[in-house]
C-alpha cells in the first residue's frame, strides 16, 4: 500500500468510526426498555451483579431466554461490572461495537474485492443504515453487533488464509503454508466465537463459499488461458472448497443443535408454533420482500411487525414475481455482473435462520435481523450503480452525488429512528404498519395497561383484535385489562374464552388465577398457578401468587414454602420480601414467627429500596420488634413515621407511631386471628 493509499485508508476508517458515534451519540442518554431489557440485565441476578464465578458458570448454560450465547453474557457482566445499571454505559459499548464493525467491513471488504470506494460505501451504508438502529439502539440486541464483529473478523482471517495459501504455491514460499494454517485456525477460532454471541452466523460456512467463487476467485469456471493448465473440473473443485470448510459445518451443526434445544420450550410457545406451515412460508415470502423494499426505502420501521395473517392473493403474486425475478436475474448475470448473485445469495442465506420456517422462533421480522444479511444487497446496489454510471463522461460526479445523497439520506433517516428508542413509550407508541401490526397494538396496549392507561388501553387493544379477532393471546389481554378495571366476571369469560382457544396459552391461566382469588374461588385459582408452574418451573410470578393463594386459604405453611421458593427464583422482590417478612414478624402462630429471619427479609427489602418506603421501614421495625431488638424498632418506626408525614399518608404515619409506643414497651405486634 502506497503513501497515498494509506493516508486514505486513514481517513475513511476516522470517517466511518467517528460518523458512527456521532450519529448514535444521544443513545448514550437512552433508557433501557422493556423488550427483554429487564431479561437480559436488570432483573437477571446473574448478570447485574457482573463478572462472577456463578455468573460465568450460568453463562455457559443453554436455555435461559431461548438462547445459547454465552459471551453475549458475559458482555453484559462487563458492563454491569464497569457501569452498574446504568444505561448509558451499556449504550456507548453497543455504539463502540457499531463502529468498529463498520470500520473492519470496510477493511475487509478493500481487501478483498480491491475496489477502494465502493467498499467505503458499504461500509458506510452498514454503518448508518436506519435498519439497523435496532440492534445498536437496544441493549439487549448486544448479540447482533457482537457477532457481527466476529463474523468480520473471520472474513478478514479468510481472506488471508485465501492469500496465504496462494503464497504458500509460489516456489519459495515454504513459510506461506505455516501462515496459512494460523490464518485458518484463527477464522475457525473467530466462527466459535461468533456462535457463541449468536448462531444466527450458522450460515457463514456458506457465505465463505460464495467468497470462494467471488471476488476471491477461487473457482475457475470455463477453458483456461492459452498456455495455461487446465482447470480441474468443476464439480471436484466445489468438492475440494466444501472439503475445506467441514471443520465450519460441523461448528454450525453443533451451534443450531443447542439453539433448538434452549429455545424447545419458547418455540413450543411462540405464536409462529400454531400457524401452520403456508402461512409461515407466505410471511418468510413476504418479509424478505419488505426486507428488500425498507433497505431502498426505510420508512415506517418499527419494533415489532405483524405475522401477515392477512393479506391478498395479488400481493403473494407480486412478490413471488419479484423475489423469483431477481434470482433469475442473478443467475443469468453471474458471469457478467457475479456480484449480483453474490450479494443476492448472502441477503436470502442469512436470512434462513430468522425466517421462522421451522418455528423455532417468535419474530416474523425485525430490523436486527437485516444486521449482516444487508450487506449483501449493499454490495449488490454499490457495485451495480458503479458499473452503471461509471462509464459515463460524468461517472465520477454522479457517483459522487448519488453516494452522497444516499449516504445523507440514511443518516438523518437513522437520527430520527434511534429517537424511538429514547425510552419505553416512545418505542411502543410508534407501530410501524399499523394497519395490519396487531402485535405493535398489542404491545402499546400492555405498556397503556402498566401505566393504568386503561380507556386508551382498551382502545389500542381493540385495534389489534379488529386486524387478528381469532387470536387467543389477544383475549388475554383484553382479560388483563378488564380485571384492572375491576370487572371481574367478564375478565373471567374473557380468559377462559382465550383459552378455549388455544388450551395451550399458559400466559391466560396467570390473570385468570388473580381473577379466580379476587373472586374468593382460592381453589380454582390455585389450580392455575400449579399449571403454570408445571409448564414453567422457573416462574417466579406464578409461585408468588400460589402462596397468596394458599395463605387466603389459611395454608399457611404450604404459602411461605411457595413464597420462599419464589424468592430462590428471583430474590430482589422487594414486595414478597416485606410480605414474607411481616408474616415472619407478626403471626398469631408461633411455630411461623422467626425474629432474626424476619430481620433478614426486611431488611433486604428496605436495601432494595434505598429506605425511602414507610411501608417497608414498618415491617423492618416489626421484625426488630420480633428479635427483641427494642431500640433498633423504635429507631425504624420513628423512620416510617416521617417519611409516611412527608409522603402525606397520615393514616400510615399514625399507625407507625401507635407501633413505636408498643415497642418502648418492649412489646412486639402479633396480627389477630
Amino acid at each position: 500500500m502506497n503513501q497515498n493509499d494509506c493516508r486514505r485508508t486513514v481517513v475513511v476508517c476516522l470517517l466511518l468510526g467517528l460518523g458512527t458515534i456521532a450519529l448514535y451519540a444521544s443513545a448514550l442518554a437512552f433508557n433501557f426498555v422493556s423488550f427483554e431489557d429487564q431479561l437480559y440485565v436488570l432483573n437477571n441476578p446473574h448478570v447485574n451483579q457482573g463478572i462472577t464465578a456463578g455468573g460465568l458458570g450460568w453463562a455457559f448454560q443453554a436455555g435461559y431466554a431461548g438462547n445459547w450465547h454465552p459471551l453475549t453474557w458475559l458482555s453484559h457482566m462487563l458492563d454491569c461490572q464497569f457501569f452498574g445499571l446504568r444505561p448509558g454505559g451499556h449504550h456507548a459499548t453497543s455504539v463502540l461495537l457499531h463502529a468498529v464493525n463498520a470500520v473492519l467491513l470496510f477493511l475487509v471488504l478493500r481487501r478483498m474485492t480491491k475496489a477502494f470506494w465502493r467498499s467505503a460505501a458499504v461500509a458506510a451504508l452498514f454503518a448508518w443504515h436506519p435498519l439497523h438502529v435496532e440492534a445498536v439502539a437496544w441493549v439487549a440486541d448486544r448479540k447482533d453487533v457482537l457477532s457481527a464483529f466476529f463474523f468480520i473478523l473471520v472474513l478478514w482471517a479468510w481472506v488471508r488464509y485465501v492469500e496465504a495459501r496462494k503464497g504458500a504455491s509460489t516456489p519459495g514460499e515454504g513459510a506461506g503454508k505455516r501462515c496459512s494454517t494460523c490464518f485458518y485456525m484463527a477464522a475457525l477460532a473467530f466462527f466459535a466465537l461468533g456462535l457463541m454471541s449468536k448462531p444466527m452466523v450458522v450460515t457463514l460456512p456458506c457465505v465463505l463459499l460464495l467468497l470462494d467463487w467471488w471476488p476471491l476467485g477461487r473457482l475457475s469456471v470455463g477453458p483456461a488461458a492459452a498456455g495455461a493448465e487446465a482447470p480441474p473440473p468443476v464439480a471436484r473443485q466445489v468438492l475440494r472448497l466444501v472439503m475445506e470448510k467441514i471443520p465450519f459445518f460441523v461448528l454450525s451443526i453443533g451451534s443450531s443443535i443447542v439453539t433448538v434445544m434452549a429455545g424447545r420450550q419458547e418455540a413450543a410457545m411462540s405464536m409462529v408454533s400454531r400457524l401452520p406451515l403456508k402461512v409461515r412460508l407466505v410471511t418468510a415470502a413476504l418479509a424478505c420482500f419488505r426486507y428488500l423494499a425498507k433497505t431502498f426505502w426505510p420508512t415506517d420501521l418499527g419494533a415489532t411487525y405483524p405475522y401477515f395473517v392477512v393479506h391478498s392473493r395479488w400481493e403473494t403474486v407480486i412478490v413471488a414475481l419479484v423475489l423469483g425475478g431477481i434470482t433469475i436475474l442473478a443467475i443469468c448475470w453471474r458471469k457478467t455482473r457475479p456480484y449480483w448473485l453474490f450479494g443476492w445469495l448472502w441477503f436470502l442465506g442469512m436470512l434462513v435462520p430468522v425466517m421462522n420456517l421451522a418455528a423455532v422462533g417468535g419474530q416474523p421480522m425485525a430490523d436486527r435481523y437485516m444486521y449482516l444479511p444487508a450487506i449483501g444487497l449493499f454490495v449488490l446496489i454499490c457495485w451495480e450503480v458503479y458499473d452503471l454510471v461509471s462509464g459515463s463522461p460524468n461517472g465520477q460526479m454522479i457517483l459522487g452525488g448519488l453516494c452522497g445523497a444516499a449516504l445523507a439520506g440514511s443518516f438523518v433517516l437513522s437520527s430520527l429512528q434511534l429517537q424511538y428508542w429514547r425510552n419505553e413509550e416512545s418505542l411502543v407508541s410508534h407501530v410501524a404498519m399499523s394497519d395490519l401490526n396487531f402485535a405493535g397494538h398489542a404491545n402499546y396496549a400492555a405498556f397503556l395497561m402498566r401505566h393504568k392507561q386503561l380507556a386508551k388501553a382498551e382502545e389500542e387493544c381493540a385495534k389489534a383484535v379488529a386486524i387478528f379477532p381469532k387470536y387467543g393471546a389477544l383475549s388475554v389481554l383484553e382479560g388483563g385489562i378488564l380485571l384492572m378495571e375491576g370487572k371481574v366476571d367478564q375478565s373471567i369469560d374473557k380468559l377462559n374464552g382465550a383459552l378455549k382457544l388455544d388450551p395451550g396459552l399458559v400466559d391466560a391461566r396467570f390473570p385468570l388465577g388473580q381473577a379466580l382469588l379476587a373472586k374468593r374461588r382460592p381453589d380454582e385459582a390455585a389450580a392455575q398457578f400449579n399449571t403454570i408452574l408445571q409448564r414453567e418451573p422457573r416462574n417466579f410470578e406464578a409461585a408468588t401468587w400460589l402462596g397468596r393463594t394458599l395463605l387466603v386459604e389459611g395454608r399457611t405453611a404450604d404459602g411461605l414454602t411457595a413464597w420462599e421458593k419464589s424468592l430462590t427464583m428471583q430474590p430482589n422482590q422487594p414486595e414478597l420480601l416485606n410480605d414474607l417478612a411481616w408474616i415472619r414478624a407478626t403471626s398469631p402462630h408461633p411455630e411461623v414467627r422467626n425474629g432474626p429471619e424476619a430481620v433478614k427479609l426486611a431488611s433486604r427489602a428496605c436495601q432494595l429500596v434505598g429506605n425511602k418506603q414507610p411501608l417497608l421501614l414498618g415491617t423492618l421495625a416489626a421484625s426488630f420488634a420480633e428479635a427483641g431488638r427494642w431500640d433498633e424498632a423504635v429507631t425504624a418506626a420513628q423512620k416510617a413515621h416521617d417519611l409516611a408525614a412527608a409522603d402525606g399518608l397520615k393514616t400510615l404515619a399514625a399507625t407507625n407511631l401507635v407501633l413505636q409506643e408498643l415497642y418502648r414497651a418492649h412489646k412486639p405486634y402479633r396480627e389477630k386471628q
